[in-house]
């Protein structure tokens, strides 16, 4: 999935870690858009406008960010990675020119549970589903590890993190928030946790530079263009990880104002960092 992962747990052995990396395997098959051959890029490669067969999971991830879009102006879509590869931030271009907005939108996509399918009306469509996948994985992951009889561990994916049980101390996880611009590791604030995940959505890490100005990674697809607002880091603590990623990540594209009205809405628990 182009990412790191990391396991804190007692009474984790080496059958644990050939588990998770054997499910982070068969979990990029799916949703990779960097491989060609994943399920994910292959539906983006069909021209067909008919049912698509797909795994249930990518099925079920795209479910989840169209509930949270609904809930968020429409701003989690996962329909715009032709804006995502035409910015430059994708697998396919490194054009860096403003793409129209023809092929994006969710009106353009559906799914269906059983058998699991995608279907496009416009043969352009392309998805991208990074926003929640990273917090879906983990909370797979999560289920797998209690099977195994854990009860106690501090997982991460892609810096999505769940904190079950408690430390070795007895006390909760204690969690940092990445201080933005920093050195890796580098927390801001420490939180106690239990129980609990930790998604944080950033414009400080994946960006670039052209003619003096800076441009994020996320794209706002009311605009067509990665957002631009002083809000730099949205951490989002919830019960389920994969909600608190495609949550965190909506609100980034909302920005200070509109993220944090949605938030008192939803009654969300979130950590904002913003420009001086």
């Amino acid at each position: 999935m182009g990412t790191t992962w990391s396991l804190q747990a007692s009474g984790a052995d080496a059958g644990t870690r050939a588990l998770i990396q054997q499910h982070l395997d068969q979990r990029q098959a799916v949703f990779s858009h960097w491989k060609d051959d994943s399920a994910l890029s292959q539906f983006n490669a069909s021209l067909s406008t008919d049912w698509y067969p797909v795994p249930l999971e990518l099925v079920r991830v795209v479910q989840v960010a169209h509930d949270i879009a609904q809930q968020t102006d429409g701003v989690l879509d996962v329909t715009v990675a032709p804006l995502v590869d035409a910015w430059g931030f994708g697998a396919k271009s490194q054009s860096r020119e403003k793409p129209g907005l023809q092929h994006i939108g969710w009106e353009h996509l559906r799914w269906r549970l059983e058998p699991p399918a995608l279907k496009k009306d416009d043969a352009q469509v392309r998805i991208n589903v990074a926003s929640v996948t990273e917090g879906f994985v983990v909370d797979e992951l999560v289920l797998m590890l209690k099977q195994r009889g854990l009860t106690d561990f501090l997982l991460e994916v892609g810096g999505e993190i769940a904190a079950i049980g408690h430390a070795p101390d007895g006390g909760p996880w204690r969690v940092g928030i990445q201080t933005p611009n920093a050195e890796t590791g580098e927390a801001l604030e420490t939180l106690p946790l239990t129980n609990l995940c930790v998604a944080t959505s950033g414009s400080y890490r994946h960006r670039f530079e052209k003619e003096g100005r800076s441009y994020s990674h996320l794209m706002d697809p009311r605009t067509g263009r990665p957002i631009s607002h002083r809000l730099v880091s949205v951490t989002v603590i919830h019960q389920s990880c994969v909600l608190a990623d495609g949550y965190a990540t909506a609100l980034m594209v909302l920005g200070p104002e509109r993220g944090r009205d949605a938030a008192r809405r939803l009654g969300l628990r979130v950590i904002w960092i913003e420009e001086q």
